[in-house]
């Protein structure tokens, strides 16, 4: 068993080409997905999604909304706070090896520091974190373009959930289960610990 999971987080218009460094530009999570998967079958085991009140830019800009479909509406209804949303996503993968495409980790360590008040702490050790976006492009040359939720579409198939927006979290897990099947189907290992 593994997980799989996906980050959508704060952004305005340029900030990824600029890396984020304009004022107040702050990388706060505001969505977590993940899947769990059976090892052997890459079947779905279970589904986990949450929002994320941002606390630093309590107020998602329009470029963000445009992208994800997560509006500031969704956010008060349906939102928690980090720590909350961590210790959830932290109790979803019990441990297991927790794959993502891209530095997703990184994300989870700045959320850590700038979220989570200093007298408190998760109520779970973190699981062993793998980004298997190197090794995905590196053995499928032409993932090296895709991100997370063009990589099914990209190889040529239609992750589960097909018309859901390309930057939901979930249906980016999706996505990348279907890379993996795809390098099942041509004899490659899974991922790699490096």
């Amino acid at each position: 068993m593994f997980v799989i999971y996906d980050l959508e987080f704060t952004t305005w218009e340029g900030a990824q080409d600029c890396g984020w460094i304009g004022p107040g530009e702050f990388l706060e999570i505001v969505q977590i997905g993940a899947i769990r998967v059976a090892s052997e079958a890459l079947s779905v085991d279970g589904e986990f999604e949450v929002l994320v009140k941002p606390r630093r830019n309590p107020q998602v800009s329009g470029f963000f909304h445009e992208l994800t479909g997560i509006g500031n509406g969704d956010i008060e209804a349906r939102g928690t706070d980090f720590l909350d949303a961590f210790n959830q996503f932290l109790k979803f993968c019990d441990g297991s090896y927790s794959l993502s495409y891209g530095n997703d980790m990184v994300i989870f360590g700045e959320n850590i520091i700038l979220q989570i008040p200093p007298d408190r702490v998760p109520d779970l050790p973190l699981p062993p974190f793998v980004n298997i976006r190197p090794y995905v492009n590196r053995v499928l040359p032409v993932t090296r373009e895709l991100n997370a939720g063009r990589l099914g579409e990209g190889l040529g198939r239609m992750p589960a959930g097909g018309g859901a927006a390309k930057h939901d979290a979930l249906h980016d897990c999706y996505s990348i289960l279907e890379a993996l099947r795809h390098l099942r189907e041509q004899g490659l290992p899974l991922f790699t610990v490096e």
